[in-house]
């Protein structure tokens, strides 16, 4: 019974975890990666540098959140580097902002937009 109720308490502690995410790993940092917020983005990519990102869970919800974004066609997350590789629809106005605001709404800190 005992160890029952062990293996019990670890499992609701590693739901807890997996649903609360990284979250916890925000940091503070300029959002602007030394430009406007407003300006809009004239590349078919960026390179965003995001602070907080540990685990599978918080790539994934970073790729999700990016990808509601309107002109966004596709995201490629690496958590190693802390960096997601944005993919731009030709002819799309999307703004340093909204990209920062798609990361805040996942749950992290926009570091840096670099775009070629």
């Amino acid at each position: 019974m005992t160890n029952s109720r062990a293996l019990i308490g670890i499992g609701l502690g590693m739901a807890a975890l997996a649903l609360a995410g990284c979250a916890g790993g925000r940091a503070t940092g300029s959002q602007s990666g030394g430009l406007e917020l407003a300006e809009v983005l004239n590349s078919p990519t960026a390179t965003l540098v995001v602070h907080g990102m540990s685990c599978p869970l918080c790539a994934n919800n970073v790729d999700k959140q990016l990808l509601d974004v309107p002109g966004v066609s596709d995201v490629s997350v690496d958590m190693g580097t802390g960096e997601a590789k944005v993919w731009f629809k030709p002819g799309a106005r999307v703004t340093r902002q909204r990209l920062a605001d798609a990361v805040d709404k996942s749950g992290f800190t926009l570091a840096e937009v670099r775009v070629p």
